[in-house]
């Protein structure tokens, strides 16, 4: 039997293919030889002749199914960024491009990064032609990976010799950490007078309801109070609006501090990593939603800031994030250090994958509420 062979990774194409026999093979191939014994000792030729003519139908498979995989290509066309969670899609296309001999019932297994499989059939692929497989991909999970691995496998003909090989196929992938808003983020006091609530901007926002007064010019309309316009019209007034307080203390930006430091001994648990790191990319993409400036400082990425202001910006962090592995050897004076790093005026949001009692009392006091999302 021929080693599996996987071919080169610009490359595409199979090489040659691990044979095995199949239980229809094995079948035949028993039942021929009992022809020929029971043939030969019997001197019945005819009897002989169907041995022969079985073991003669199992060679002519062998040969044709390492010839029906041989030379074929694989190209695949996907995006080069997605999210977990979230479906695209991916085109793979195989290529017969034999001038004579067509292929059948060809089988694909696509092991993307590691981490989801998926595939089709392709039941005819004429010499010269090719056949496309339209399919639509979930990741569960964040991954990177610049090549795939991909089986391609087949019994043509007749079932009785199993074929395959495998092809290692480039196509660079991101899948982003699904993205996960902590519900209790405008709740903490540091996002309050920032979220565009009633139609209000993050440079419009309202304070505290004061009271109802007649509507003046320059007041906008979706601060009319219809229940009391009516009963003004009913006594032969005019519009009513809601007058509010002038609006809090706006921070100018935000910094969002992930760290793996806990000071009480518990149990690194790899998925509250994970939840941490969806956290932290739901946070990023609402702060960028609501046009706040951001900044992200990780102790997985030795504490470097990168700004997260722009979509690129948004972008390189949440690939950042796809790619990040857990620090081990975070301590309380590098978080400390970097909760530090907040001006008077930032807004900050703390995210860790380890309990906040074993690390939240290290955290400074600011002028500020910082915010610790689980």
């Amino acid at each position: 039997m021929n080693p599996i062979q996987a071919v080169q990774v610009n490359d595409g194409r199979v090489g040659r293919v691990k044979r095995r026999m199949q239980a229809r093979g094995w079948v035949l191939a028993g039942a021929g030889f009992a022809m020929l014994i029971a043939g030969i000792l019997g001197v019945d030729g005819v009897l002989a002749a169907m041995g022969l003519a079985a073991f003669c139908l199992l060679a002519l498979a062998w040969f044709l199914s390492g010839r029906n995989l041989k030379s074929l290509e694989l190209v695949i066309e996907a995006p080069a960024k997605a999210h977990a969670g979230a479906a695209f899609p991916l085109l793979l296309t195989l290529t017969n491009p034999r001038r004579w001999l067509d292929a059948f019932a060809v089988r694909l297994e696509l092991d993307l990064c590691g981490k989801m499989k998926t595939g089709g059939r392709a039941s005819w692929v004429a010499a010269g032609s090719a056949a496309d497989l339209d399919l639509r991909v979930v990741v569960p999970v964040r991954c990177s990976a610049e090549t795939h691995g991909l089986r391609i496998h087949s019994r043509f003909p007749l079932g009785l010799i199993g074929c395959e090989g495998l092809v290692r196929i480039k196509q660079p992938l991101v899948v982003f950490p699904k993205p996960v808003m902590p519900g209790n983020l405008d709740l903490s006091g540091i996002m309050m007078d920032s979220s565009p609530q009633d139609g209000a901007a993050a440079g419009d926002a309202s304070g505290d309801l004061r009271g109802l007064r007649l509507w003046q010019p320059g007041d906008a309309t979706r601060r009319i109070a219809w229940p009391a316009t009516l009963r003004s019209f009913a006594r032969g007034a005019g519009l009513v609006v809601r007058e509010a307080d002038p609006p809090g203390f706006l921070p100018r930006r935000c910094l969002v501090v992930f760290h793996s430091f806990g000071a009480d001994g518990s149990l690194i648990r790899p998925d509250r990593f994970e939840r941490a790191l969806s956290l932290t990319a739901g946070v990023l993409r609402h702060l960028h939603g609501l046009g706040y400036p951001a900044r992200l400082i990780a102790d997985f990425d030795g504490w470097v800031e990168h700004p997260a202001v722009t979509r690129a910006q948004v972008a390189a962090c949440l690939e950042r994030l796809a790619t990040a592995k857990r620090a081990n050897g975070t301590e309380a004076h590098n978080l400390k250090a970097a909760v530090e790093r907040a001006d008077d005026d930032e807004s900050m949001i703390v995210i860790s994958d380890m309990p906040q009692k074993s690390w939240k009392h290290h955290l400074p006091k600011r002028k500020l509420p910082i915010a610790t999302p689980g």
